[in-house]
Formats: structure tokens, C-alpha cells, sequence
């Protein structure tokens, strides 16, 4: 495999997850088949009863998630595999920050800006992906197969805080104290209506009647005997217990300021919601690990990095594709098919489409994608750790532009006290407001709204700025956006997805990533894509083109939140 510029070996993609001793046996753990790359040209023997299609060639674009998961899968199968990356490092939005890594951003007025990451070694931040919930299958197999050593991603914890400047003076209140309030409350107005209730009212009988009042008073801690909400200790504690200061609960939250603060509007029950429920799964060290190592299972010079696309054409019943390699040297190389995993916002921007179809054309140029910006920090103590928080992993909340913080799930209590935190994760109208601010002002920005979470970011000693980092993913070259933003309310999005969703030419042309699937915004998503045009080229699981019946509401499935 050809390899990037700095600090990429085959030995250091190895190395970084733990797992695997080789590329030989990753590809054999990958393909469950022994490898025969000693008299195959460096290509593994295809799968029994495939050896017809042993010569047909694949050009996939780009070597995000969707692009590694194809070439994988169609080297396996016989084909022969180019993959063409315009970077110099796999895994698109799949982006991890380790220390000397570069982030650079282009700018509407033609500015190059970029950044260098400054941590500690050891220390890591995901500026892209950054978890994998457990019904993700497709991922977390392919982890299976790689060897990926994973460990758990806390997306809540009860120590969470969530602040808002309309309620409580501004001071931030915990997890717990919110929502444990909030259903003893409810469960008191509940009670209080079900005991007014009739059967010909409320469609219960005596004994449901009594059954669901038993419940109400279970789920919101209330008196048995009044059905009355006074407060417990599920919300948290009054006075720190001792060998003589018992358990008592702390005063609950007046109910008017509860609704005062809408807590509810900054996605305070995101992790209800089925792609952010428990339990949720990090690749240790970074999840860019996953695509390392898919990488690095590949057979040598599959993939050729600093290698922009410039063109498509549809040629019959093969592709022409044209690229630049990192000598600045013009190819236009003929395949038998292509899969395109460039977003629709690059390709549309940077490749020049011949003989495709109008309807495909105006698909490209049409499909709009979503704005996202992180902010990162090297925390010089893990102030979050300290009795006076007692936070361990999850997300605060907080009403402002930076929406969220993350605090890691991974080296608790470490020895040297010292951590990496998102201190600012914000899209569509937020991002574009926070990535439309300088990195300076990013860090500023976020700094002031944290503190208003944690003191300890006032301090520039505790979270220096020249440890902080930050991304705006509609300004990275060859992203220039962070999802496709599908809406089923947009009729048009229906037939731009419908159109996309297809094979162009003879079947030879397939667009391919997350941002052609049911969960935009999704690792699952981009291998979702990958297994269609697989399915449909190699396993002859063909359907007729026909729009489908619904486009995934991107916003909602990437924030957990119609707001």
C-alpha cells in the first residue's frame, strides 16, 4: 500500500489498535479465507466460484468509511481494486487529532488556515466521528473481523450538567436534579388526574386504575400516601453523608423553573433516542483505528493518497476516470466500474461529470449538506474527575452556540491528570455561526460559554488555548460539509436521493457514503452504501430504479432533535 506522507506506516496502523500482528491476517481475519498473497501479486485468492470475475477492475473514490468497506469487500471478491484518495490519510470525517497532526480549512475568500495539533502524547480527540451505538452492526462487525479493541462511549451521566441563562441565575443544575424532578412532578399531576378519572374517562377499570397509580408513584418517587412529589434522593443529596449525616435528599427544583429553563430543547433526551442509547462503543485510541486498519489490510498499492479526481465519464460499459497523482502528473485511467464516495458537495464542486444523465447532474449539484463545527481542548487537569463534579465520561448540555461539551470515556483517574474534552460540538444554524468565527474566536467563544459549566475554563493554565483545536467541516477541503441534510418535508429531496441511490451508465457507476443511506451522518450509513452497490454489481441483487418511499430526516437523526 502506498503510504501517506508522516507517520501512517503499516507498522503504526498495527501498532495503534493492539490487535494484529500483520496485514496478511487482517485480511484473513477480514475475509474468514487464509491469505495467498506469495503467488497472487500481493491480491487474495476471490471466494470459491468467483474466479470469473477475477480481472474486472474498480476505481473507488475516496477512501472514507464507505470507499475501505467496498475495497475490502471487492478484493475479496476477485476485482481488481484502485483506490483513489485525494489526502493523504483514510478515513474522511472519520477524523482523530493526535499530536503534530494538521487541520487545515479554506475559507470563501480563497484564506488557507491551518492548524497544528499541540497535545501531550498519548492524548487524542475525535474531531469527526466519535462513537458507535450497539445497534450498529455493520461496524461493529467489521471491528470484529479488524480486531479492534473497543471500549465503552458514556453518552450520559446522571453528574451531567445542563445550564441555562432563564432559570436558576444562570448556575447549572445536574442531570439528575433535572429529570428526576421534572417525573416526580409529572408523575404527581398524573396521579392526580388518574384519581379524578372514570372509566368511561380514562378507559381503565378499578384494578388498572390502582395498578397505574402504584406506578406513578414508583416512577416518580412519590409519597404513597399523598401521591405527592417532595423530593429524593435520586435527584441527589442535601449534605455529603457520614458515619453520623444519613441520606437526605436534596429540595427539589420549583417545577416553574424547570419549565422556565426549557431543558427539553437542548436535547437533554438525546440519549433516549435509538442511535444514542446505551451502550455505545470508542475504538481505544481513536476511532480512526477502524480505518487504519482496514487500510492496512488492503494488499500493497491499493491505495493511492494525494490523488484528487478531476473527472468522470460514463464510456459504454466502462468509466473513465482522471486524476492527478502527487507529482502533479494528469491520469485518466479506464475501469470497469466505479463507486464515487466524494460528497456530493466535492463532486459537484471539483470533478467534472461527462455523459452523465441531466436528472444525475442536477442530484449532485442540488443536494445540500449540513454544517458542523467541534472544538477540542487539552485539559491540563481533569478538573471534571474532582469531588466537586464527580463526572465520569457523558455530555453537558448548554444553552448556547457551542450546545455541548464531552467529557472522555476512556483513562479515568489518569496518573498525569491530564485529558482531552469536546468542548464544543454545534450544527446547522450554531455551526455555521461558530465555524463562521476565526479558530481564535472558536476557542474564545467556546471558553467563556464552558465556564459557565465549569469555573476551571476561565483558567488558561487548566485549558490553554494553545492546546485547543477546532474544525468547521463545511470548510475542509474534499468534505465541504459534515452530512447530506435530506428532509422529507422537500419533495425535491425525495427524487435527488432516488436518483443518487441508483447505478448510472450500465450499471457501472454507483454514488457511494452516508450520505446515500438510511442514517446520513453515520459510519453504519456509509457501510450501508457499500454493501448496496456490492449486493447489486457482485451478487446480482438488483432492483428497478424507483423512488423511494421516504428520504431519512438528516437532522434529526444526527442531533436527535427537530428544533
Amino acid at each position: 500500500m502506498e503510504q501517506p506522507d508522516e507517520g501512517t506506516s503499516r507498522r503504526k496502523f498495527l501498532g495503534m489498535a493492539g490487535g494484529a500482528a500483520a496485514s496478511a491476517s487482517l485480511f484473513q481475519v477480514m475475509t474468514g479465507a487464509a491469505p495467498a498473497w506469495a503467488d497472487t501479486g500481493g491480491l487474495p485468492r476471490p471466494k470459491s466460484g468467483r474466479r470469473g470475475r477475477v480481472g474486472k477492475s474498480v476505481a473507488i473514490l475516496g477512501a472514507g468509511p464507505a470507499g475501505l468497506t467496498a475495497a475490502l469487500k471487492f478484493t475479496q471478491a476477485g476485482y481488481q481494486v484502485t483506490v483513489l484518495e485525494a489526502l493523504d490519510r483514510v478515513g474522511g470525517r472519520t477524523l482523530t487529532a493526535r499530536p503534530g497532526d494538521k487541520v487545515t480549512e479554506v475559507w470563501q475568500d480563497g484564506s488557507v488556515r491551518t492548524q497544528t495539533c499541540r497535545f501531550d502524547q498519548g492524548l487524542y480527540l475525535n474531531l469527526g466521528a466519535g462513537r458507535i451505538p450497539h445497534h450498529h452492526q455493520r461496524v461493529l462487525n467489521l471491528c470484529r473481523k479488524l480486531r479492534v479493541p473497543l471500549e465503552p462511549y458514556i453518552h450520559t451521566t446522571t453528574a451531567n450538567l445542563y445550564q441555562t441563562g432563564r432559570a436558576w441565575q444562570g448556575a447549572p443544575r445536574p442531570n439528575r436534579h433535572i429529570a428526576n424532578d421534572t417525573r416526580g412532578y409529572v408523575a404527581e399531576i398524573a396521579a392526580a388526574a388518574v384519581q379524578k378519572g372514570t372509566q368511561a374517562g380514562d378507559g381503565l377499570n378499578p384494578v388498572q386504575r390502582e395498578q397505574f397509580l402504584r406506578l406513578l408513584v414508583e416512577f416518580g418517587k412519590l409519597d404513597p400516601a399523598t401521591r405527592t412529589y417532595f423530593g429524593s434522593t435520586r435527584s441527589g443529596l442535601a449534605k455529603p453523608i457520614d458515619v453520623r449525616q444519613m441520606e437526605e435528599p436534596i429540595n427539589p427544583l420549583l417545577l416553574k423553573d424547570l419549565l422556565t429553563s426549557e431543558f427539553w430543547r437542548n436535547r437533554f433526551y438525546q440519549d433516549s433516542d435509538l442511535h444514542w442509547q446505551s451502550t455505545m462503543f470508542q475504538p481505544v485510541g481513536g476511532m480512526d483505528t477502524i480505518w487504519r486498519l482496514a487500510a492496512a489490510a488492503l494488499p500493497a498499492g491499493t491505495i493511492k493518497f494525494n490523488a484528487p479526481v478531476s473527472s468522470v465519464q460514463l464510456d459504454g460499459e466502462g468509466v473513465l476516470v482522471g486524476w492527478t497523482d502527487r507529482g502533479g502528473s494528469s491520469h485518466v485511467d479506464r475501469y470497469d466500474y466505479c463507486l464515487s464516495n466524494i460528497p456530493a458537495s466535492v463532486l459537484r464542486e471539483k470533478v467534472a461529470l461527462r455523459n452523465f444523465p441531466g436528472d444525475f447532474v442536477t442530484a449532485v449539484k442540488n443536494t445540500p449538506f449540513a454544517p458542523s463545527c467541534k472544538v477540542g481542548w487539552q485539559a491540563n487537569q481533569r478538573f471534571w474527575e474532582s469531588e466537586r463534579y464527580q463526572i465520569y465520561g457523558g455530555i453537558s448540555w448548554v444553552d448556547h452556540e457551542i450546545n455541548q461539551i464531552w467529557y472522555p470515556s476512556n483513562d479515568y483517574l489518569a496518573p498525569a491528570n491530564k485529558g482531552t474534552l469536546t468542548g464544543a460540538y454545534a450544527s446547522y444554524a450554531d455551526g455555521t455561526t461558530l465555524g463562521d468565527r476565526p479558530h481564535g474566536e472558536r476557542l474564545s467563544v467556546a471558553r467563556a460559554a464552558a465556564a459557565k459549566l465549569h469555573f476551571e475554563f476561565a483558567s488558561n493554565t487548566i485549558v490553554p488555548d494553545e492546546l485547543g483545536m477546532s474544525i468547521a467541516w463545511n470548510k475542509i477541503p474534499y468534505q465541504l460539509g459534515a452530512w447530506a441534510d435530506w428532509r422529507p418535508d422537500n419533495p425535491d429531496h425525495k427524487k435527488w436521493y432516488s436518483t443518487l441511490l441508483y447505478p448510472q451508465g450500465q450499471g457501472n457507476f454507483f454514488v457511494i457514503g452516508d450520505q446515500i443511506s438510511a442514517v446520513p451522518g453515520w459510519q453504519e450509513g456509509a457501510l450501508m452504501s457499500a454493501e448496496w452497490a456490492y449486493g447489486w454489481i457482485v451478487e446480482g441483487r438488483r432492483a428497478a430504479p424507483a423512488p423511494v418511499h421516504q428520504v431519512p430526516n438528516s437532522k434529526e437523526l444526527t442531533t436527535g432533535s427537530a428544533f
